[in-house]
């Protein structure tokens, strides 16, 4: 791997993203539980913390059968369960740490009020204790160490593309979304596997869903999923853009779409309220395609949100003090909407 720039190695002692100091904080969670959901192509573990009671869940069907005879609840009733649950995924690509960081900070904010900058979050706090959160600091570790990186705060877009996907033998850096037109990436062509791949290849944003193996990263998440059954879930990403919620999406239901564009309504107010220059707009025509997070949706039923956090390249620039409050404020409007309405078009 090439350093194109040292700065991007070094960061605060609240941005805690290293594949090794991240597991080194869930080892010493005390208020939550902390287990392996899968491990990775390269072997890894792949490992979330809940905090907040799991309710037991009795099925009679499966989500698309309670769905299609009209009865929803015969999967999954929000009425019998204590409080909502939310899951947050992070790292889905290994250079987009951003939500590793928002994450950590999470977690440290539900057992202590603060997050690792001291700063605190009493409203947020609050609201997670009402809920079930369960986290995924690193889903995809096996980018997550190759990408190596903190952060992108000051790089440039070939920076940003060199390390999140990756560069071929013949010099040319791959960039988005022209990187997709290949799945998997051939890493014997490659001379530097970017983050945005586990060690096979595989984007698994976009894995072959329904083949017989789908890479391992997904199938864990698809277990937990389908587990925990939750009543929001979220995937963090990161771009060269301003803060945005991806919404509405097509191929899931108009009611999921409503909540949607609400949800990303919201938190965009609140960002703009707070001075985090969010994204300029907020779609209203469903856009989108079949992506991880739709699979999450069609195995459980929640409603699925896509949140891209900003990288801080020269052409958008965030520091990483305004990156965290960005993911603490979303976190907090997410909670409080779901703490109003259960996230649940009924």
């Amino acid at each position: 791997m090439e350093v194109r720039n040292p700065s991007f190695f070094e960061a605060p002692p609240f941005w805690m993203v290293d594949w090794t100091e991240v597991n080194d904080y869930l080892d010493r969670v005390t208020a939550g539980e902390v287990w392996s959901i899968g491990r990775s192509h390269g072997g890894r573990p792949i490992r979330a913390v809940a905090f907040g009671e799991r309710d037991p869940i009795e099925r009679r069907a499966t989500w698309s059968s309670a769905v299609a005879a009209g009865h929803p609840e015969d999967y999954y009733d929000p009425t019998k369960r204590a409080r909502p649950v939310l899951i947050l995924i992070g790292s889905l690509h290994g250079a987009e740490m951003e939500g590793t960081a928002a994450c950590v900070n999470l977690a440290q904010v539900i057992q202590t009020g603060r997050d690792l900058r001291g700063k605190p979050w009493p409203r947020l706090a609050e609201l997670a204790a009402g809920m079930r959160v369960v986290m995924v600091p690193v889903s995809q570790p096996d980018g997550r160490i190759r990408s190596a990186i903190r952060h992108l705060v000051g790089g440039t877009m070939d920076d940003l593309y060199y390390y999140g996907q990756g560069r071929m033998r013949d010099g040319q850096i791959l960039r988005w979304p022209e990187c997709k037109r290949m799945q998997p990436v051939p890493v014997e062509q490659m001379d530097f596997v970017g983050g945005y791949y586990n060690d096979a290849g595989v984007n698994i944003q976009h894995d072959d869903f329904f083949a017989p193996q789908v890479a391992p990263e997904t199938r864990a998440l698809l277990d937990l999923i389908r587990g925990e059954t939750p009543d929001c879930f979220m995937t963090l990403h990161s771009c060269v853009e301003a803060p945005f919620i991806i919404a509405p999406e097509n191929l899931i239901s108009p009611a999921c779409q409503l909540h949607q564009v609400q949800i990303a309504a919201l938190c965009r107010q609140r960002h703009l309220q707070d001075g985090l220059r969010p994204r300029a707009y907020t779609a209203t025509e469903p856009t989108g395609g079949f992506y991880l997070h739709t699979a999450l949706h069609h195995t459980c039923g929640g409603l699925p949100l896509l949140f891209e956090f900003p990288q801080g390249v020269v052409e958008k620039p965030f520091d990483l003090d305004e990156i965290l409050d960005i993911g603490m404020s979303l976190f907090e409007e997410v909670m409080a909407y779901g703490a109003h309405c259960r996230f649940w078009p009924r």
